[in-house]
């Protein structure tokens, strides 16, 4: 049984005292880990493009839409 101050993760619905886990699965755990981070890292690069891709867009349509009168006379 652990105590409260003891690391544990949680799969599937089960809990274990990271100080039990063998060796492969603590690596195994820090691998989850760095991916996770990762993950986090790009979903914040994705939305910062996201809103750039948006932000340009609008810009070069209101570029073009001032050029439209233009081409129309």
């Amino acid at each position: 049984m652990t105590d409260e101050t003891t690391p544990t993760i949680t799969l599937d619905g089960a809990s274990y005292a990271v100080s039990d886990l063998t060796q492969t699965a603590r690596d195994t755990l820090q691998s989850l880990q760095f991916v996770e981070a990762k993950l986090r890292q790009l979903q914040g690069e994705l939305a910062v493009s996201q809103t750039a891709h948006v932000v340009y867009a609008r810009g070069l349509k209101a570029e073009l839409e001032l050029l439209a009168p233009a081409e129309s006379s």
